[in-house]
């Protein structure tokens, strides 16, 4: 039987945000359904197994392009093609982590028993626990790594007071039941394509995994549009903001962002105003994320 598992189930089963999830579909690694009722994303066995190579892959630091070819063959052999590669890359240039090359060279030595055998999800959530075992210190190393080998520098930008609608959701994955009310409004007020969309974590705020917080969606609007009784109006003041690419680690980013800003000679964080994470459609239909800090001058 082909279980469908609803998003927000995935996200406490799996440890990723919603707003992971939403950009790898938007990538093409794998497609949800709808949900006829709640209208929200519902996986079947297929994504859910797409997405935990993806997650595997991922913390490898495999490029997006790599993981699609073992996604549409789905073998060990095409697995360890892409690990094999990236061993070459990170021998061939110095700069790279010796610790993550460590890492794929144990996860090779694990696949060359595995001969041509089909991916599982049994399998392969066995191979990984004996991976991750040895390897917890190492992942927060590669992680570490993985920011450094992107575009991730501070840039500082101005935002004008704006007028926004929002709603907030308190829940254990709450980020696509808070977004969807605010996109369909949008797009049934022909507002899609000049709305500015931005969320953020709101009270409770995370305490732990599996734990319920709130998390809210806000985009900007023209003074006179009224907003539907379902949302909520908010003020936001502008001013000046860090702001930083966030690369699939949303979290890991942040802490990139806040190391960046505390070595800033001008500004620090300004606590007087709320965080932000701007949602950006890219042309696949998802989102790209612009983490933002409010900052004063020292």
């Amino acid at each position: 039987m082909n279980e469908l598992i609803p998003i927000h189930k995935l996200s406490a089963q799996t440890g990723l945000t919603s707003r992971t999830l939403r950009h790898w579909e938007s990538e093409g690694l794998f497609h949800s359904k709808r949900d006829m009722y709640s209208d929200w994303r519902i996986y079947d066995e297929n994504a859910v197994l797409c997405i935990r190579i993806t997650a595997c892959l991922r913390q490898l630091d495999i490029p997006i392009k790599d993981i699609k070819t073992v996604l549409d063959k789905k073998t060990f052999d095409s697995l360890r093609k892409v690990i094999e590669k990236q061993i070459n890359i990170l021998q061939i240039n110095n700069d790279e982590s010796a610790m993550k090359e460590k890492r794929l060279i144990q996860f090779l030595s694990i696949l060359e028993k595995q001969d041509s055998e089909k991916i599982t999800d049994t399998r392969l959530f066995e191979m990984l626990t004996g991976v991750k075992s040895t390897n917890i210190k190492q992942n927060d190393m590669e992680k570490k790594t993985m920011l450094n080998t992107q575009d991730q520098s501070l840039q500082f930008v101005s935002l004008p007071p704006m007028r926004t609608a929002y709603n907030v959701v308190v829940g254990v994955s709450p980020e696509e039941e808070a977004m969807l009310p605010v996109t369909e409004w949008l797009e049934s007020a022909k507002l899609t394509g000049t709305a500015r969309i931005f969320g953020g974590n709101m009270p409770p705020m995370p305490s732990g995994e599996g734990k319920p917080y709130g998390w809210g969606v806000c985009a900007s609007i023209p003074e006179n549009v009224a907003i539907p009784g379902h949302l909520k109006e908010m003020r936001l003041p502008g001013g000046i903001y860090a702001m930083l690419q966030s690369t699939d680690d949303i979290g890991a980013s942040w802490k990139n962002l806040m190391k960046q800003l505390a070595e800033d000679p001008q500004y620090a964080s300004d606590h007087s105003r709320l965080c932000l994470e701007e949602h950006i459609r890219n042309d696949k239909n998802g989102f790209l994320i612009q983490l933002m800090e409010p900052v004063k001058e020292r």
